[in-house]
C-alpha cells in the first residue's frame, strides 16, 4: 500500500509571535511571583540608571516593566508600576545630585510630564491588549460554533444515511418476500396452464403460455437481483469479504479476470462496510467500462494505522484532466469515503493502469476474520 505521510504543520500566524505571546499572555505563577518579577526588573533598571549617571536616560527601558504590569496584573497594577518607575527614577538622579545641574522645579515639571506619558501609555496598551484578548475570544466562539455545526451536519448526513439505508432495506425485503412471490406463483400458474393446453392438443397456445412462464421467471431473476442491490445497502462488517468475493466473481463474468483479496487484518466498522462495497463497486464498474483492463483486482488490507480498500485495474489509466468526463462517479465515491471518516484517493500508475484507494484511519471496531 503506498506510504501516508502525516500531515503538515499548520504554520504559527503572526499574532502568536513569541514576543507578543509573553507580553500579553499571563504567566503560569501567581500574581505575588509576577509582582516580585516585575519589581526585579525596575530595581535592576534602578541600579543600572544610578551608576550610568543623569546624562545617560534608561526612560524608554522603563516601558517593559510598566507593559508587563499591565499585561499580567491588570491596568491599575499598571498605573501604580508607572509611577513607581518614576520614582525610582527620581531618587537615582537625586542620589547622583541632579539638582546640582538642574533646577528642582525642572526635575520635578519632568518627571510629572513622564508620569503622564507613562500614565497614557498604560491606557492605550490597556487597550491593545483588551482589544486582541477581544478578538481571540470572538475567533475561538466562531470556532466553536463552525465545529457545532460540522458535527452536527455531519450527524445529520449519517442519520440521513441511515433512513435511507432502512428505506432501501425495506423496499429490497419487499421486493424479495412479496411481489417475488407473487411472480413465482403466477409463472407456477401459467406453467399449470401450459401443461393444460398441451393435454388437450393445443400446441400452439401451449408454446405461448410457457414462452409467458419464461418472462415471468425471467422477471423473478430481475426482481430477486434489485432486492439483494437493496438489501446490500446494510452489510455486517464480517460479511463485507464474501460480498467483495461475489463482487469480483459478477465481474469476471464480462470476460475480464477479477479477483478479490485480503491482507492483513483490516478493521470495519458496521456503518462502513455497506460504503466500502459501493465504492469497490464503482470502481470496478468504471474500470470495466472505460480502462479496457486485462484484470481487476479487490484489495481489503488493513494494519496498526489504517485499513484500505484498493482496486486496481491494469487497463489504459487515467485521460488527460481536460478530457474526462463531468460524470458523478468520483464524486460519489469521495462522498461514501468522507461518510465513514476516510478519504479517496485516484493514483494514476505509469504503465499498470489505474488505483482507487479508499483510506480509513483504524478505528475501535471489530476486525475481520
Amino acid at each position: 500500500m503506498p506510504d501516508q505521510k502525516p500531515p503538515l504543520a499548520p504554520e504559527r500566524p503572526l499574532a502568536d509571535s513569541w514576543a507578543l505571546v509573553w507580553l500579553t499572555a499571563p504567566p503560569r505563577q501567581s500574581r505575588v511571583q509576577s509582582t516580585l518579577v516585575i519589581v526585579g526588573i525596575v530595581a535592576a533598571l534602578g541600579w543600572v540608571d544610578y551608576v550610568t549617571g543623569i546624562w545617560f536616560s534608561l526612560q524608554l527601558f522603563y516601558l517593559i516593566p510598566i507593559m508587563l504590569s499591565v499585561a499580567w496584573l491588570g491596568w491599575k497594577e499598571g498605573c501604580a508600576m508607572a509611577t513607581f518607575c518614576v520614582v525610582v527614577r527620581t531618587a537615582g538622579d537625586l542620589a547622583d545630585g541632579i539638582l546640582d545641574h538642574v533646577e528642582p522645579f525642572a526635575v520635578f515639571w519632568n518627571r510629572l510630564v513622564d508620569v503622564g506619558i507613562s500614565l497614557t501609555l498604560v491606557w492605550v496598551f490597556h487597550s491593545l491588549i483588551s482589544l486582541k484578548r477581544q478578538l481571540e475570544a470572538r475567533v475561538q466562539r466562531r470556532t466553536a460554533a463552525l465545529e457545532q455545526s460540522s458535527r452536527t451536519r455531519e450527524r445529520l448526513e449519517r442519520e440521513l444515511l441511515n433512513i435511507a439505508a432502512s428505506e432501501r432495506n425495506a423496499i429490497g425485503r419487499e421486493l424479495h418476500d412479496d411481489l417475488c412471490q407473487h411472480l413465482v406463483g403466477t409463472a407456477f400458474a401459467t406453467k399449470v396452464l401450459a401443461e393444460h393446453l398441451a393435454a388437450s392438443h393445443a400446441d400452439s397456445a401451449a408454446r405461448d403460455a410457457q414462452a409467458i412462464v419464461g418472462y415471468v421467471e425471467e422477471g423473478i431473476a430481475k426482481t430477486r437481483g434489485l432486492a439483494r442491490g437493496l438489501l446490500l445497502a446494510s452489510i455486517e462488517p464480517a460479511n463485507l469479504a464474501g460480498e467483495l468475493t461475489n463482487l469480483a466473481m459478477k465481474g469476471s463474468e464480462g470476460g475480464v479476470p477479477c479477483r478479490f483479496r485480503i491482507e492483513g487484518r483490516p478493521v470495519i466498522m458496521d456503518a462502513a462496510a455497506a460504503q466500502l462495497f459501493r465504492i469497490a463497486q464503482e470502481a470496478m464498474r468504471n474500470a470495466l467500462r472505460h480502462s479496457e483492463p486485462q484484470r481487476v483486482d479487490i484489495v481489503l488490507a488493513g494494519n496498526d494505522e489504517a485499513t484500505f480498500l484498493m482496486v486496481h485495474d491494469d487497463g489504459r489509466g487515467l485521460p488527460p484532466p481536460d478530457a474526462r468526463n463531468a460524470g458523478l462517479g468520483l464524486q460519489i465515491m469521495e462522498h461514501r469515503a468522507a461518510l465513514i471518516g476516510g478519504t479517496l484517493s485516484v493514483v494514476p500508475a505509469p504503465g499498470e493502469g489505474t488505483r482507487v484507494i479508499c483510506h480509513i484511519p483504524q478505528p475501535a471496531a471489530e476486525s475481520l476474520p
